[in-house]
């Protein structure tokens, strides 16, 4: 019996101390609230700034930050929109300027205090649109090898050359946001039905119509296409990564428009006082190195570029959209490029 009540001492204690970490691990870490941040592949990678921003902000916040993919953002509005509360996103980035009707058509935003943050003049005008702020942005061109030409092209009408049929890469605009840019970029540029009418011209002489970037610039990369339609930036990318200098993005006489990429808290937030801190570590300068070096993409606010090589970019001109066509116009245009498509 006596025994048996040892035994039974010991067990208890066991299960006491046993309660008693575990409690204690949860008081030190385990309850510790987690920051739901929803961003592209590109961003929370390995090889993103999404690592960084994690490992700098958890030294301070008494929080963890969870990451979730948000692939596409078609997908990742119509999941805001249905989990709502429920989904938990305490922080999204990604959005460009072309979604921010759809953001916030039946979604409802925090402000963002962003009265201390000296922005660059490049991207005031998309400052006041909505509660979404940007946090990196570029313009876009079309991508080279200045080794694969004699001359590099300086217009549209240059890439109707018959020398380049079957060599340049365009992005799909129904599934791509780079493909989307070129297609209203056209249209601004020379009027709807012009646009169309040169389409049909270059289709003639495109390798393909990829669905995403990142498929389009693999196949400028792999060789099979002399040119790709993508970031001015990309040129800083093979500079940084492959100390490579061959790479250009061309001057184009048209000009160029611009992608801007924008954060934003739902008003069903969680965490929304961890979200606030989170994007000001965002905008902050460190924030926006990281970004710059990471993303390769210019940051949003001043005294960041200076002394790097992005400040060796040259100037290229921009085309300012005065008006972003509506969801519905929107719609429109991408069915007209489908039946143009299937003419074809």
């Amino acid at each position: 019996m006596k025994n048996f009540l040892v035994y039974l001492v010991f067990v208890f204690s066991g299960l006491f101390l046993a309660l008693y970490f575990k409690n204690s691990n949860l008081s030190t870490g385990d309850n510790k609230p987690t920051l739901k941040v929803f961003g592209s592949s590109s961003f929370i990678s390995q090889w993103g700034p999404g690592p960084w921003l994690k490992e700098k902000f958890e030294k301070s916040c008494e929080c963890h930050i969870e990451f979730n993919d948000s692939a596409d953002s078609t997908i990742l509005l119509q999941r805001l929109k249905s989990e709502g509360r429920n989904g938990g996103a305490d922080v999204v980035l990604g959005f460009d300027q072309y979604d921010i009707d759809n953001a916030t058509a039946g979604l409802e935003w925090r402000k963002i205090n962003t009265d201390n943050i000296n922005f660059e003049d490049s991207v005031r005008e998309v400052l006041s649109r909505s509660h979404l702020v940007p946090y990196d942005w570029s313009l876009l061109s079309f991508v080279v090898r200045k080794s694969d030409f004699q001359s590099l092209p300086k217009n549209l009408n240059d890439l109707l050359d018959p020398k380049l049929k079957g060599q340049i890469v365009l992005e799909d605009p129904r599934t791509s946001s780079p493909g989307l840019q070129f297609l209203l970029w056209l249209i601004e540029i020379k009027g709807e039905a012009k646009a169309f009418e040169y389409l049909g011209k270059l289709n003639q002489q495109l390798h393909s119509y990829a669905p995403s970037w990142s498929s389009a610039y693999g196949l400028f990369q792999k060789a099979q296409a002399k040119i790709v339609y993508s970031y001015v930036t990309s040129s800083v990318y093979h500079l940084v990564e492959d100390k490579n200098t061959d790479v250009v993005a061309l001057e184009m006489d048209e000009g160029h428009p611009a992608q801007y990429e924008f954060v934003g808290i739902p008003a069903t937030c969680k965490n929304c006082e961890l979200a606030e801190k989170f994007v000001a570590l965002l905008l902050s300068k460190e924030g926006q190195k990281t970004i710059m070096e990471k993303n390769f993409m210019f940051p949003v606010t001043q005294g960041v570029r200076e002394g790097t090589v992005f400040a060796n970019i040259p100037n290229y001109k921009m085309t300012v959209m005065e008006v972003l066509p509506t969801v519905a116009d929107r719609e429109r245009i991408l069915k007209k490029w489908s039946q143009l498509r299937r003419t074809e």
